[in-house]
C-alpha cells in the first residue's frame, strides 16, 4: 500500500527548480517594470513631445542610462534563457489558451525588446542625442516600418508580462482581493501609451518635417541604420534558432521515451492513460479532464494536489525540492503529491483522488470549497 512507498522524501534534485523559478520571476518583474515605465512615458505624448522628454530621466531613462542598461540587458537575456529552459523541462506544452499565449509571446520577447534596446544603444554610442523628438522622427518619418514594429513590441511584451504577473499572483491567496483592480490598469496603460505615441507622431508630422529633413545629411549621417538593421536581424535569427533548437530537443526527448503508456485510476473519472515522461497533470489534460492548477503547472499553488491511494509496479520518484516545499506548505499528509510535479514512468500504476475540485479558486465561493472538510486552502 501507499504507506510503504516513499512519496515525499528528500528532493531528487537540489534547489535547481526553485532557483530557476526565482530567476524567472525576478527577471520578469524587472522587465515588467522596465516596460511599464516606458509605456507611462509614452502616455505623456498626449500632452506633448516635450513632456515625454521632460519625464524621460525619471521613467524610461532610469532603466537605460549608464550601468542600468547593462542590468536591463542581463535581465532580458536571463529571462529568455530561463524561459527556454522551462519550456524544455515541461513534459508537455499543452494547456490552456493562456499557457500557449504566455509561451509563444515569451519566445518573442528577446528579439523584440533586444532590437529596441540595441537600436537605442547603438545610436547613443554613435554620439547621437537620443530623445523623443529624434525617436518620433525616426518612427514616423525616416523608417515607419520600425515604428510599426514598436507597436507590435508594445502589445506582445505587455501581454506576456501581464499574463505572467496574473499567473504568479493568482496562485497566492492574498492576491484574490486586489486582482480585479489590476485588470483596468492592464488595459488602460497600453491603450494610453498607444494614444500618446500616435499623438506625438501627429505633432511631428504637423511641424512640417518632410522628406527634405530625411535627406538632410546632418540628420541621417550620424545614424548607422544599416549596421543597426544587421545587428538586430542577427538577434532575431539567433532567437528563432534557439527556440527551434529547444523545441526539437523536446521532440527528441519525447521520441526517446517511446510514448509507453502508464495507468492511472481516479476515484471520480475512472482511468486515464498518460504517456511515459509526462506529469499526472499532463495526463489529465491529455484526457480532456479539468484539474485545478492555478499556477498552470508550475508547482507553486498546491491546488493540483492528489492523494495517492495505491501504487503498483514502478513507484513514482521522490518529490523534488520545489514540490516538497509546496507540499509542506499545504500540509495535506505524506500520501499527497502535486499532479504537475509527479512524473509517470513505464510500469507505474496509480490510484489517486483529487484533494481540491477542478474549479477550485481562492475566492471562497461555494464551488471552490475543498472536497473534504479536513482540507484547508493553501496559503
Amino acid at each position: 500500500m501507499i504507506k510503504d512507498i516513499p512519496l515525499s522524501h528528500a528532493p531528487s534534485r537540489p534547489a535547481q527548480q526553485k532557483t530557476m523559478r526565482n530567476l524567472r520571476m525576478f527577471s520578469g518583474l524587472y522587465l515588467l517594470g522596465y516596460v511599464t515605465c516606458h509605456l507611462l512615458n509614452l502616455c505623456l505624448g498626449v500632452l506633448s513631445v516635450d513632456a515625454m522628454d521632460a519625464a524621460r530621466p525619471y521613467l524610461s531613462g532610469i532603466w537605460t542610462n549608464g550601468a542600468a542598461s547593462y542590468v536591463t540587458l542581463t535581465m532580458l537575456l536571463l529571462h529568455y534563457f530561463v524561459g527556454l529552459w522551462s519550456i524544455y523541462q515541461r513534459p508537455s506544452i499543452s494547456g490552456t489558451a493562456q499557457d500557449l499565449v504566455q509561451a509563444l509571446s515569451g519566445l518573442t520577447v528577446l528579439p523584440l525588446l533586444a532590437t529596441h534596446a540595441i537600436g537605442v544603444s547603438m545610436l547613443q554610442q554613435s554620439g547621437v542625442l537620443v530623445d523623443y523628438v529624434l525617436i518620433n522622427r525616426i518612427f514616423w518619418l525616416s523608417n515607419p516600418g520600425i515604428g510599426l514594429t514598436q507597436v507590435v513590441l508594445l502589445s506582445v511584451v505587455w501581454v506576456h508580462g501581464c499574463a505572467g504577473l496574473f499567473m504568479w499572483l493568482r496562485a497566492k491567496r492574498a492576491a484574490a482581493g486586489y486582482l480585479p483592480y489590476l485588470y483596468p490598469l492592464a488595459v488602460a496603460v497600453p491603450v494610453l501609451a498607444l494614444i500618446g505615441f500616435a499623438q506625438a507622431g501627429r505633432i511631428v508630422l504637423a511641424e512640417g518635417a518632410g522628406p527634405e529633413l530625411i535627406r538632410d545629411p546632418a540628420f541621417v549621417a550620424p545614424i548607422p541604420f544599416g549596421l543597426i538593421k544587421t545587428v538586430t536581424n542577427w538577434v532575431i535569427w539567433l532567437s528563432a534558432g534557439l527556440a527551434v533548437l529547444v523545441l526539437a530537443a523536446r521532440g527528441l526527448r519525447n521520441w526517446m521515451a517511446q510514448n509507453v503508456r502508464v495507468t492511472v485510476t481516479t476515484q471520480d473519472i475512472g482511468r486515464i492513460a498518460p504517456l511515459t515522461g509526462q506529469s499526472l497533470l499532463d495526463g489529465f489534460r491529455r484526457a480532456d479532464q479539468p484539474h485545478a492548477n492555478l499556477c498552470s503547472g508550475r508547482g507553486r499553488c498546491g491546488t493540483c494536489a492528489v492523494r495517492v491511494l495505491d501504487v503498483a509496479g514502478n513507484p513514482p520518484p521522490p518529490a523534488s525540492a520545489l514540490e516538497q516545499m509546496t507540499l509542506d506548505r499545504i500540509n495535506k499528509g505524506d500520501d499527497v503529491r502535486l499532479a504537475c510535479q509527479l512524473p509517470l514512468e513505464h510500469g507505474t500504476e496509480l490510484t489517486v483522488a483529487r484533494v481540491f475540485p477542478p474549479d477550485f479558486a481562492f475566492d471562497s465561493t461555494p464551488a471552490a470549497k475543498p472536497r473534504h472538510d479536513t482540507d484547508e486552502v493553501p496559503a
